[in-house]
């Protein structure tokens, strides 16, 4: 039973779910893509205000949601991600020839999931959340409904969602079988005092690759290039960020909680995984001259970097991590804004190509890719050069010497591909690139250089974003 003093620190949830009904009013009454966009705008943004308002303190919520600095961060993250994705949707929707204003309902229900799933504190509140963000996800992917790749790659989400969320609802329920408990406080008590025999092992085994569909960590990762390549490309900077940050928060909530990465069988599991997704993720990235599918690789070597801070086990270990989401989300929202800033009627610039010879008809918008190329990299003074630093400290902390190596030789494999973007917007041929739907967006040059000026701060500076974690 919720109280109505512990309701007000869930005001942030009930604006999404008030929001989303706000604006499915809102079109009954009369279809306007703007004020859709604008609405949703502004439920992101009240939100964040009362997210912002919210007490400074630890709090259980019904036994079901957690409130702590890791959450109302995470939370804040997406709320701040999603606005960003919302700028970027208003001019990539309004060239397309379809009913906009539904994307909206579906944006705002898929926010929705993801922040309930970086506070779940229960199974049943994570499982719910979790089926909120995939069914919004399935309807955002297909969007483009007169465009078979988009329900193609609708259909395949569908199919790798469902078969993820059975795993994971099988190993929860082994996990029940053992313990009894389905809370993540009740389940800490449990493997505390030995109940963690070879039936909870199993049910954890389930639940890895459960979360590995869902993170596009390998072996699971095939769904992901197509997903990001057909997906409209707001949608597919919502399912590389947003959507896969939120599960990496429950899957470190809930083994942490469990004590399973002390299993051995486990953790090795968890290092197997990395190691390929590190590997794979780089390795498949050279081959790519897709730019989406080039990035959907990218995203999957990045995740299993944020595995070396998960696998720390340790208070630095979620420092790093959660930090390096943060770099993560920026450089990836930014990479997706540069597709979506240089899309005109003819279609999305996807290719590698379609950006030669950039450099030398705008500049401004070559420096700008050429950075977030760099900090995807891990190049020294950009972000993401100092969110590897602070995953091989806590690693090396741990003692993983092996991941670290990994990391190290895997990133410098990844270089290649980075770099060979640059090279391309270097060349003296001129871009193909045609009449673009930022030309005239002010916002979306706003955007930009917003983005820009965070990826050096927290490649200069991080120490801000640490304290703002408030751990």
């Amino acid at each position: 039973m919720v109280t109505l003093n512990e309701l007000k620190f869930l005001l942030p949830e009930v604006t999404l779910a008030l929001g989303a009904v706000i604006v499915m009013l809102a079109i009954a009454a009369k279809r306007n893509h703007l004020l859709s966009n604008i609405l949703t705008l502004a439920v992101f943004g009240v939100s964040f205000f009362f997210l912002a308002t919210l007490p400074a303190e630890d709090l259980l919520v019904g036994k079901l949601f957690v409130i702590d600095p890791t959450s109302r961060f995470m939370t804040g993250l997406m709320l701040c991600s999603a606005f960003i994705i919302t700028l970027y949707s208003f001019p990539y929707f309004k060239i397309q020839n379809e009913t906009k204003e539904e994307y909206y309902i579906l944006l705002i229900l898929a926010t929705l999931g993801s922040v309930c799933m970086t506070m779940s504190d229960h199974f049943v509140s994570f499982v719910i959340s979790l089926e909120v963000l995939s069914v919004s996800l399935f309807g955002l992917i297909g969007y483009l409904k007169k465009s078979t790749i988009s329900i193609e790659a609708a259909i395949k989400y569908l199919i790798m969602a469902a078969v993820a969320t059975a795993f994971i609802l099988f190993g929860f329920a082994l996990i029940y079988s053992v313990t009894g408990k389905m809370d993540l406080m009740g389940l800490s008590e449990s493997f505390s005092n030995g109940q963690i025999d070879n039936m909870a092992v199993t049910g954890l085994a389930l639940v890895i690759v459960g979360f590995g569909f869902k993170m596009a960590l390998t072996p699971f990762h095939l769904w992901t290039p197509d997903i990001y390549s057909a997906a409209p490309s707001p949608v597919a900077a919502f399912v590389a960020t947003i959507s896969k940050g939120a599960a990496f928060i429950f899957l470190m909530r809930l083994f942490y909680s469990t004590g399973g990465l002390e299993h051995f069988g486990v953790w090795i599991t968890f290092v197997l995984v990395a190691t390929a997704s590190m590997f794979i993720g780089n390795w498949l990235g050279l081959r790519q001259q897709n730019l989406k599918r080039l990035l959907a690789y990218s995203s999957i070597s990045h995740l299993g970097y944020l595995m070396v801070g998960f696998l720390a086990v340790s208070h630095a270990g979620i420092k790093a991590s959660v930090f390096y989401l943060v770099i993560y989300f920026t450089s990836i929202l930014a990479a997706f804004g540069m597709i979506t800033y240089l899309t005109g009627k003819k279609g999305e610039p996807t290719m590698v190509e379609d950006y030669r010879g950039l450099f030398w008809t705008k500049p401004w918008l070559a420096a700008f890719f050429t950075l977030v190329m760099l900090s995807l990299a891990g190049i020294p003074l950009t972000a993401g050069f100092m969110g590897k630093f602070y995953l091989l400290t806590a690693g090396m902390a741990y003692g993983s010497l092996f991941l670290l190596i990994v990391l190290v030789v895997s990133t410098t494999i990844g270089l290649y591909y980075y770099l060979r973007v640059v090279a391309v917007m270097l060349s003296r041929s001129e871009a193909q690139i045609g009449e673009h739907i930022g030309s005239n967006s002010f916002v979306l040059k706003a955007v930009f250089a917003v983005l820009f000026v965070l990826i050096l701060w927290m490649g200069v500076y991080p120490n801000t974003f640490f304290s703002l974690l408030g751990m």
